[in-house]
């Protein structure tokens, strides 16, 4: 992978999962829908049973749910993880053992042979990458004719929760201190209606639709403010100075305050978008 053509915001992003490897399993993993499940078992349904089918996990991480599918569909499936993240790739390798294919590469030029792959899947990373109409164009090129595409991003934090504390926290001092709010998400990728048109018929996409899901967990307080710091607010949170960041924490935990339920917790909660397409067959 060329670093020289690497974005900013990937860099941050190399430079946050260096010291936050497996950060968003550990955000994610615990949090549950409201039926029970989580986020990952969303995509590793998606699966077929029963067969060999090629797995690609763009944005892997630390492969929790290439383990999540080799959990449901035990050792049938072939599974191939991409991640810009040799750190990251590394705590996979630790989870997965030598069985599963790891790439240290881009989702915008993948290295796998075309119409290879029967599933891609991405959890909470297609919102990151830069230049999307490449990322949808290795994703077709690497899919089998009617394979499946299935991406989970960011919907935003539940109203009135712990989660939107932090962030109403986060917002306000950093204007008060005078900085910008960093915007990591591609603008493609955070809008809805946009999406959808990239996996519309002009890309060789049918059947494209969206879903609306939550996850939520509850956490004391204090842990509460340490899951924050593993989320990618931390993009503001580093423009501050350490006194700003701790009347960030102060004011977060003042916030959460009300919100602490008589067992002293205080719920955490994530709106998701799950889109999901077929290449034409």
């Amino acid at each position: 992978m060329d670093a020289a053509a690497l974005s900013p915001n990937e860099r941050f992003l190399l430079d946050f999962h260096r010291s936050h490897a497996g950060a968003t399993s550990e955000f994610f993993g615990p949090a549950r829908t409201p039926q029970g499940g989580d986020s990952y078992d969303r995509l590793a349904a998606l699966v077929p049973e029963g067969d060999d089918a090629v797995v690609l996990d763009l944005g892997c991480g630390d492969g929790l749910l290439l383990e999540r599918i080799r959990q449901r569909r035990g050792s049938g499936a072939r599974l191939i993880g991409l991640d810009m993240s040799a750190d990251e790739l590394a705590a996979a390798a630790r989870r997965l053992g030598p069985d599963v294919l790891l790439l240290n590469e881009r989702a915008q030029a993948i290295s796998l042979p075309p119409a290879s792959v029967d599933v891609v899947l991405s959890h909470m990373a297609l919102m990151l990458m830069g230049d999307p109409a490449s990322v949808i164009v290795e994703i077709h090129r690497v899919l089998r004719p009617g394979g499946v595409f299935s991406a989970i991003v960011d919907g935003g934090p539940a109203p009135s929760d712990g989660l939107a504390c932090f962030v109403a926290s986060l917002r306000r001092i950093t204007r008060e201190a005078g900085r910008q709010h960093l915007a990591l998400v591609h603008p493609t990728f955070a809008s809805q209606d946009a999406l959808l048109a990239h996996l519309g018929e002009a890309a060789g996409f049918s059947g494209a639709r969206m879903e609306e899901l939550a996850v939520s967990r509850r956490e004391p307080p204090a842990r509460l403010w340490e899951l924050m710091l593993l989320t990618y607010d931390m993009h503001d949170m580093a423009q501050l100075f350490p006194g700003e960041v701790e009347r960030v924490r102060r004011d977060f935990l003042d916030a959460v305050e009300a919100l602490r339920d008589a067992e002293g917790m205080v719920g955490c909660s994530v709106g998701l978008r799950q889109f999901t397409a077929r290449k034409h067959g």
